[in-house]
């Protein structure tokens, strides 16, 4: 390699790290999944971190339950994600929450249309964006080869999201969610046999490593990282 050319990409990488430590003090976020009940705390840590500007949740129906001059939320047809893509513009970071049950989306069909398909259009749109991070939440035991639907889908979405390239994707795999007052029967049996994390540990957790991230500048090389159950419980603790 010629040194003009070492020169070149070393003024391009410099140019980067400028362009990021410029706008270290002004983050601006967006959230799809933020009414669910590990979004919402994420919302809730967002808010309340001096590190963040501005967030943008995309949502069916606003929750009037979190509020903030920070927190703008947009309610869209997720149908027709594509026509709300102006939300996108001007965000650093993404984070993905979305999640529903067999059950709620009334057959294996919709489940998978609403999970990977609404997932798969957020990252697409994200990237065509340029968000920088895109922070992934999917389950312990995520696989795209699993026989099991949950499981498989949750990989696919993951393997998706891979493939738009995000400068930093990390993907978060909490187990059993602890999520307080869960109307869901065999959650609230299995809360009480299986090692779980509430779903205030996992926003800590997403929202302490995005912010690990900033002190460290970015690299040429897209980074894909995985956090488990205990790294999310050790991540929570350090925020």
């Amino acid at each position: 390699m010629s040194r003009a050319i070492v020169i070149g990409n070393l003024s391009i990488y410099l140019s980067i790290y400028h362009l990021f430590e410029s706008i270290h003090s002004y983050l601006f976020t967006f959230i799809v999944g933020g009414t669910g009940a590990t979004g919402k705390e994420l919302i809730k840590e967002l808010i309340k971190s001096s590190k963040i500007s501005h967030i943008t949740s995309l949502v069916r129906r606003k929750d009037e339950s979190v509020e903030s001059d920070k927190l703008d939320q947009v309610v869209i047809d997720f149908e027709r994600m594509s026509d709300h893509q102006d939300s996108f513009k001007g965000n650093n970071v993404a984070f993905c929450c979305l999640g529903t049950t067999r059950k709620q989306a009334g057959s294996a069909e919709n489940f998978e249309h609403i999970e990977l398909g609404y997932s798969s259009e957020f990252s697409k749109l994200a990237k065509q964006e340029n968000v920088d991070s895109m922070h992934l939440l999917t389950s312990g035991g995520a696989n795209a080869n699993s026989w099991f639907l949950y499981m498989r889908v949750k990989g696919q979405i993951e393997e998706a999201m891979k493939k738009d390239q995000f400068n930093h994707l990390s993907v978060y795999r909490p187990g059993m969610l602890d999520r307080g007052q869960s109307d869901r029967m065999v959650e609230k049996i299995l809360v009480h046999i299986l090692p779980t994390i509430h779903v205030n540990v996992v926003a800590k957790g997403m929202l302490k490593n995005y912010l690990n991230q900033l002190d460290n500048p970015p690299t040429p090389i897209p980074s894909f990282n995985i956090i488990g159950h205990r790294d999310l419980f050790n991540l929570a603790k350090q925020l």
